[in-house]
């Protein structure tokens, strides 16, 4: 949008939405000046609305990437905003333990909130519209060397997978035998330490087949034994691998249809369709294990309560926000939870252990809430300690995470990246197999950042597992591990 003004092809309707945009900004301004976070609230409903037109009318094909973005930002971050303003969640709120802020640290949540979601808009507007200027497909999956990569990393994912399985089935053997919070606190493999190091392969192996752009008959099996992998974790417990493979598959079915698609589209109006009637299904379903996961009971007659209930529940991710407010005085200084995980892994890894003396992460215990750059366990910490040593957490979120370590300015510049990342992918995947490569790896980490950390988009590339997966693809794409041209 805001790129064309380098371009000189401003429209009537970019005119208008400039300055809807900043009527909408002046409005959320004034709502903070003068203590009213509800209107605040309506102004991010207004906005998501808005952005939500623009990506289906631009196509699913094109803004896949922003819409799922989107759908997660929500459910993670709006609904226990946005539910209050239509529904009575009162005894949702009990039921749950809905946190209680003060007026002040609600309307900064709600302004933090609007700012975060206009800064990623922003980014991908001006982004996806050079995009549309550059819409250039090269058939790079052609090569040959493309092609050796696909082979050999076809067989790769195949055989890591068995690793994988046996990996998370270890994990739901001990969570049904001991429970959920308790996997957190106590859980040792019963399997080799070289299996659940092989098992970490699986994925990176996927992200390199798929970035070959296969056929979709050549990557049916790939897709499925990916998906059950993924799912086979919901019975430990975790629901977030399951929804993001499932969204990360769907959208490079819609990522495809633009690029070497064959004879006929990955996704059409059919599939579509059956993605629609699937949702309520697969939203009950999961409120459902998050009810057995906490040893609750649930009315599954009532089915708009479920549905209601489960995204309300999801957004707890918001009270992060509340809590970094909370305690901005009492945090440790020093920290740099922006890029925590990558800080920590350099401080903690293997290598760092064995020249440097250092000691291995230990989750749940003091010195990791108050000496690792990690805040979502230091907020814990502060915030319910019982919850903390008993193998909880409040969950991590990456506005929070910027907005702790550089205000205001870091939400909106860490929003922008992430908004110009999200219109990026596409092209990625078009003009090269290495950009296809890292956009899909970086792509998961994007859209559950409204509940993970702000680093993980890069962290994936930073691993042990992922210096070794790249330098093996980048030998067998070089021909220096065996040679069929």
């Amino acid at each position: 949008m805001f790129s064309d003004f380098f371009y000189k092809k401003i429209s009537v309707n970019q005119i208008l939405e400039f300055y809807f945009l900043l009527f909408l900004t002046a409005i959320s301004l004034f709502a903070y000046t003068f203590e009213s976070e509800d209107i605040i609230a309506y102004s991010i409903l207004i906005l998501l609305l808005r952005c939500f037109i623009y990506g289906v009318r631009g196509g699913l094909n094109l803004n896949i990437t922003f819409l799922a973005f989107l759908v997660t930002y929500f459910t993670f971050l709006l609904t226990r905003i946005i539910f209050p303003l239509f529904f009575n969640t009162d005894e949702l709120a009990i039921i749950l333990g809905e946190t209680v802020f003060n007026v002040e640290i609600n309307k900064f949540v709600n302004l933090v909130l609007y700012i975060a979601l206009l800064s990623v808009y922003i980014g991908y507007r001006c982004s996806i519209q050079r995009e549309k200027i550059e819409n250039v497909c090269y058939r790079f999956y052609d090569y040959k060397s493309v092609v050796r990569v696909r082979k050999f990393s076809k067989i790769a994912a195949i055989l890591f997978s068995f690793f994988a399985f046996l990996s998370i089935l270890d994990q739901v053997r001990y969570v049904l035998a001991h429970g959920y919070m308790d996997f957190y606190l106590n859980y040792k493999s019963l399997i080799p330490y070289v299996i659940v190091f092989l098992a970490t392969f699986f994925e990176y192996f996927v992200m390199f087949f798929l970035a070959t752009m296969p056929s979709k008959k050549e990557s049916k099996w790939i897709i499925i034994i990916y998906l059950l992998v993924s799912v086979t974790s919901i019975g430990m417990g975790q629901r977030g691998s399951a929804v993001l493979a499932i969204i990360f598959v769907v959208s490079y079915y819609f990522i495809r249809n633009g690029i070497n698609p064959g004879e006929k589209p990955w996704i059409g109006k059919k599939g579509i369709f059956t993605l629609l009637l699937s949702i309520p299904v697969l939203v009950s379903s999961l409120f459902l294990i998050s009810y057995v996961r906490a040893e609750k009971d649930v009315d599954i007659d009532d089915s708009a309560n479920l549905a209601i209930g489960f995204f309300y529940q999801q957004g707890v991710s918001v009270n992060v926000l509340g809590y970094a407010k909370e305690f901005e005085n009492i945090l440790p200084e020093g920290k740099i939870y922006s890029a925590g995980k990558v800080v920590d892994f350099f401080n903690h890894n293997t290598i760092s252990q064995l020249f440097f003396n250092t000691e291995p992460v230990k989750p749940q215990t003091t010195e990791h809430a108050l000496n690792d750059h990690t805040l979502h366990a230091t907020l814990t910490y502060l915030g319910s300690p019982s919850l903390y040593f008993s193998g909880g957490g409040y969950g991590g979120c990456y506005i929070a995470d910027l907005w702790v370590d550089f205000g205001l300015f870091g939400v909106i510049v860490g929003s922008l990246i992430y908004g110009i990342c999200l219109a990026n992918i596409r092209k990625w995947c078009r003009k090269s197999f290495w950009g296809a490569a890292v956009g899909l790896m970086m792509y998961t980490n994007i859209i559950f950042a409204p509940r993970a950390n702000f680093i993980d988009f890069i962290y994936v590339f930073v691993p042990f597992t992922a210096i070794i997966v790249f330098s093996i693809v980048f030998f067998v794409k070089n021909k220096f591990v065996y040679n069929n041209e």
